[in-house]
């Protein structure tokens, strides 16, 4: 049912091969998140110690956060909020 909310959708392995090919500009802290965005929604093999790496705390709390929602701890955000900025 449309509720009047914006959608957005993300080929997440299109997205994964751009990166990988070098055709996605990105930090690395942007980079890790979109891999493990891309493990969480499609299952995409992501190394979590190497992709951790270069995250800041803002980073952390949002991999946190999508983790805590992926897993049905209500909705994203509620479960990690007191790790955030």
């Amino acid at each position: 049912m449309f509720t009047g909310q914006r959608w957005v959708t993300v080929d997440f392995a299109a997205a994964v091969q751009a990166l990988l090919a070098g055709v996605l500009p990105c930090s690395a802290g942007e980079r890790e998140i979109l891999l493990i965005a891309a493990s969480i929604a499609e299952g995409i093999p992501v190394d979590l110690r190497q992709a951790t790496e270069n995250l800041d705390i803002d980073g952390v709390a949002l991999v946190v956060r999508a983790i805590a929602g992926a897993a049905g701890h209500g909705a994203p955000g509620d479960a990690a909020a007191g790790i955030a900025r």
